[in-house]
């Protein structure tokens, strides 16, 4: 983030608040997205942080799929919500081939990247969040830290999907004790009956919400 002068040839210049209300999230979120270099940004003279609106429409049109440009209410579903950090598009590929063997409906999401995913968290609040850890330019690490610090992100269930053993990802970085982790390659077979339990927790949760 650079303090000073308008960049020469920014035209469009926003407020963290209304570059927040045009990406949907918080300012809070955009503020942070700010900091760790997700969003260029500068600082005026007399303090106040303000960001090109060119760089907000790029993040919009490169990070997020038309279909989830409202945030969707997190209420019981008998749908499966999950969110799929990676970014090898073979590994995206694999998991969506199991997604596809599932004899349950299913809502997958893909991102790229740890910073699309956050965005994603935001807008959709999925059931489960699969990530991987070794991700550019953001990683799993930083996705779980954003998860830690975020009350409202305390609800969804985190797998981890890695080619490092447990032992090796805890030595480049903090992981929350509550997450399941798996090591890559990932035996098909273990993956959905990970995800069939989750259906079937979903099913209980809503059917005790119809009760209510």
């Amino acid at each position: 983030m650079q303090t000073g002068k308008k960049p020469t040839g920014v035209a469009d210049v926003l407020t963290t608040k209304q570059a927040a209300q045009r990406l949907g999230l918080s300012v809070t979120t955009v503020q942070k997205m700010v900091i760790q270099g997700e969003i260029e940004a500068w600082i005026t003279p007399g303090g106040h942080r303000r960001i090109p609106g060119g760089a907000v429409e790029k993040l919009l049109a490169s990070k997020l799929p038309a279909h989830a440009i409202a945030v969707q209410p997190r209420v019981p579903s008998q749908r499966l919500r999950v969110l799929l950090a990676e970014d090898d598009p073979i590994q995206a590929q694999f998991f969506k081939s199991i997604v596809g063997r599932c004899t349950f409906p299913i809502d997958l999401t893909v991102a790229t990247d740890a910073s699309m995913a956050l965005i994603q968290l935001e807008r959709q609040r999925p059931d489960l969040l699969v990530t991987d850890l070794l991700m550019s330019p953001f990683d799993g690490f930083h996705l779980m830290a954003a998860l830690e610090k975020e009350a409202a992100y305390h609800g969804i269930e985190v797998l981890i999907l890695s080619v490092l053993d447990f032992t090796e990802a805890r030595s480049l970085g903090s992981l929350p004790e509550w997450v399941t982790y798996y090591q890559k390659p990932v035996i098909p077979d273990r993956m959905l009956g990970y995800l069939d339990a989750m259906h079937s927790r979903l099913i209980k949760k809503h059917t005790r919400h119809k009760d209510w």
